[in-house]
């Protein structure tokens, strides 16, 4: 009989990562996992916003005055991040963090301040992994950063021998090898969190879910939601969540954003990326677009959401 899976918990990226593996050698097993965390913190040190060590930091200080050399983690995600920006004509912008950062949700960083016109079509890529800035401005990474450390931890795992592995990093999450039955995927209901919603079986894939949960409240103003809209700043917070299936957990992250700022107008961006959106509006509105079922098992049009 093949051995089970080995599953274990830790604290990165800002919140718990889940890692779950299963090997055909046992002993294996624990030294593959060790190996999906090291990478991940790889990816924590080179591209948290917090830390005034980590590359994005240094990029967000010095990219402006000349180009700045980045390793591959980091040029991975940023050449990620300007792509979804240019499909999505800026509604996904990485830029946006001088917002965050007056509303406390970021830390204020070291360095001049960002230009307030700044956008994202003031990064330049440049040869040999080169990045500049045309002017001072503020980088965050902190979601599509998170699905690429699930996606680094998965392929990982799968160089190691892995024949069924899942990485879960509080919401961004990827499946690769067969499983019996299919993972089981719910929702936490953002009007009622003790409350679950269940959608069905993910096969192998990608999935990340995002929720409107409060950024801040501004004296005498209503709740803010911690997604910015690059075109008109923070919004009021709203019970609901956006889910994106996609291949790779980067790019379901970074589709999320989108999805909640575009609705239906995102449509054709995730039909051209292969992807599929459930939108999830307080009581019971399940919007789900074609194939979302599908991909998790439920072939049949939706009707009303179903209780936990």
């Amino acid at each position: 009989m093949a051995p089970g899976p080995l599953r274990r918990l830790r604290p990165w990226l800002g919140t718990y990562v889940a890692v779950e593996a299963c090997l055909d050698d046992a002993a294996a097993a624990p030294p593959a996992i060790e190996d999906a965390y090291a990478e991940i913190a790889a990816i924590h040190a080179a591209l948290s916003f917090h830390a005034a060590d980590s590359e994005l930091s240094r990029l967000n200080r010095e990219a402006h005055r000349q180009p700045t050399p980045v390793g591959p983690h980091t040029w991975s995600v940023l050449t990620a991040a300007v792509q979804l920006a240019a499909a999505s004509d800026g509604v996904f912008d990485p830029t946006v963090a001088p917002q965050l950062v007056h509303h406390g949700a970021l830390p204020r960083p070291h360095g001049p301040d960002a230009d307030a016109h700044a956008s994202w079509r003031d990064v330049e890529l440049l040869d040999d992994h080169r990045v500049r800035f045309h002017r001072p401005l503020w980088i965050d990474l902190g979601g599509i950063a998170k699905g690429y450390a699930v996606d680094c931890a998965i392929d990982t795992l799968l160089r190691q021998g892995a024949r069924h592995a899942v990485v879960n990093a509080g919401g961004d999450l990827r499946v690769a090898g067969p499983q019996a039955h299919g993972l089981p995927l719910t929702l936490r209901d953002p009007a009622d969190p003790a409350r679950h919603i269940p959608l069905g079986t993910l096969g192998s894939g990608a999935v990340a879910t995002s929720g409107e949960f409060l950024l801040g409240r501004p004296p005498g103003g209503e709740a803010l939601s911690p997604l910015v809209d690059p075109r008109h700043g923070p919004r009021h917070a709203r019970p609901g969540s956006v889910t994106v299936i996609a291949d790779q957990c980067m790019l379901a992250d970074g589709l999320t954003k989108i999805v909640a700022l575009l609705g239906t107008a995102s449509l054709p961006l995730l039909e051209s990326l292969h992807a599929h959106a459930a939108i999830l509006e307080a009581p019971d509105q399940l919007h789900i677009t074609a194939g979302f079922r599908n991909t998790l098992g439920h072939p049949r049009p939706p009707g009303t959401t179903p209780h936990a």
